[in-house]
């Protein structure tokens, strides 16, 4: 990282963006071609493991069959910094993390249902009791994201509780 006064090192403040964020983005790489995608997703900092859930079939589902090594990437803050009549004088305040991970169908019921538990906490930002709708299951696919490597980076001072 070019800029390491604005890397964050704690991997405390990467797993709290990465637990409060409702989106990310997904890039996918098949024969030289990039594509991404965002999606909502659940984190699972004990798993070290980012989860979502598709259609039967698709474009990433094409790409995750020909290449299931990913780069995703979520960001937290961003917010305009005005300036003044000049272009440099404006800038963007922001935190982001970058990840790579390997990709994996999960297939029993239950590892499905953890997972889609997970993704329904992280969007309604709160514990959940969850209940399964086996139909609505069965005809969604469900992907684990292996977290191989993250880098965070922000270009504000975190406010402090």
């Amino acid at each position: 990282m070019r800029r390491k006064d604005r890397e964050i090192t704690d991997r405390t403040e990467i797993a709290a963006l990465l637990g409060r964020a409702k989106v990310y983005r997904v890039a996918f790489a098949v024969a030289g071609e990039p594509y991404v995608v965002p999606l909502s997703y659940g984190y699972d900092p004990e798993a070290n493991a980012l989860f979502f859930h598709t259609a039967r079939a698709g474009k990433k589902i094409d790409c995750i069959e020909a290449n299931p090594r990913v780069c995703f990437e979520v960001e937290g803050r961003v917010e305009v910094k005005e300036g003044d009549e000049r272009a440099c004088s404006w800038g963007v305040r922001y935190e982001s993390v970058i990840g790579f991970g390997t990709i994996s169908e999960l297939v029993s019921p239950e590892e499905k249902d953890r997972a889609l538990a997970c993704v329904a906490e992280q969007q309604a930002g709160r514990s959940m009791q969850w209940t399964t709708d086996e139909k609505a299951v069965s005809g969604t696919r469900v992907w684990r994201i292996d977290i191989e490597s993250v880098t965070g980076k922000r270009s504000f001072v975190p406010e402090t509780t």
